[in-house]
C-alpha cells in the first residue's frame, strides 16, 4: 500500500515536471514564432536612426518656410507672391515628412524617435535692414541653402542605408521621389534668385514689388 502511494506520488511529480517542460517548450515556440514574424520589418539601427533624423529635418524645414511666409504676410511687408510661395514650400516639406513617417510605419519602424525629435520654433529667418539689401532676395537665398541642407541629408541617408546595409528599397524610394523634387526645387530657386538680382539692379526701389507680382 505504502509502495503504491509512493509510486503514485513519484508519478505525479514526473507528470508535473513533464507538464512544466511542455509549457516552457510551448512558450519558446511562441517566442520563436514572434521573432520569425518580426523579421519582415528589419531595418538596421543606423539606417533607422538616420531616417528619423531626416523626418525631423523635413518638419524643421516646414517651420523655417512658414516663418518666412508669415513675415511676408504682414501688412507692413505685404508681398503676397512671396507669402504664397513660402506657405506652399512649408506644405511640401510637411508632406515630405508625412511620407517618410508613412514609409517608416510600412517598414514596421517607429514613426519618430521621441528622444531626438525636436522642432526649432526660434527666429531662424534672416531679415536685413533696407540698407543691407533686399529681404526677398535674402529669403530666396536662405531657402536655397535650406534645400541644399535637406538634399545633403537625404544623400547621407541613402549612403548609410545602401553602402553599409543594402536597404535598396528605401534607397530607390528616396532617389526616385525625394531627390527628383529636391533638384527641381533647387533649380527653381536658383533661377528666381538670378532673375530677382537683375530686377533689383534695374529698379532697386520697386524691384521686390514687381518681382512679387510677376514671378512668384
Amino acid at each position: 500500500m505504502m509502495k503504491s502511494i509512493f509510486f503514485a506520488i513519484v508519478a505525479l511529480m514526473f507528470a508535473a515536471v513533464f507538464m512544466q517542460q511542455e509549457q516552457a517548450s510551448a512558450q519558446l515556440t511562441d517566442s520563436d514564432a514572434v521573432s520569425s514574424i518580426d523579421e519582415w520589418n528589419y531595418m538596421n539601427r543606423s539606417c533607422s536612426a538616420k531616417l528619423h533624423d531626416q523626418i525631423n529635418k523635413e518638419f524643421d524645414a516646414a517651420i523655417f518656410y512658414m516663418q518666412y511666409a508669415a513675415y511676408f504676410a504682414q501688412y507692413q511687408v505685404n508681398l503676397p507672391g512671396f507669402e504664397k510661395f513660402f506657405f506652399n514650400a512649408a506644405s511640401e516639406e510637411r508632406e515630405h515628412g508625412m511620407k517618410l513617417i508613412d514609409y517608416a510605419l510600412m517598414r514596421g519602424q517607429k514613426p519618430i524617435d521621441r528622444n531626438t525629435f525636436t522642432l526649432h520654433y526660434g527666429n531662424q529667418i534672416q531679415r536685413p535692414t533696407p540698407e543691407q539689401g533686399s529681404v526677398a532676395l535674402t529669403a530666396l537665398r536662405a531657402a536655397l541653402a535650406k534645400e541644399q541642407e535637406v538634399t545633403k541629408s537625404i544623400r547621407e541617408l541613402i549612403k548609410i542605408c545602401e553602402e553599409d546595409h543594402n536597404d535598396y528599397h528605401l534607397v530607390d524610394y528616396l532617389a526616385g521621389v525625394f531627390l527628383e523634387e529636391q533638384h527641381q526645387g533647387q533649380r527653381d530657386l536658383a533661377g528666381k534668385i538670378s532673375m530677382l538680382k537683375k530686377v533689383l539692379q534695374t529698379n532697386p526701389k520697386l524691384g521686390e514689388f514687381i518681382f512679387d507680382k510677376q514671378n512668384m
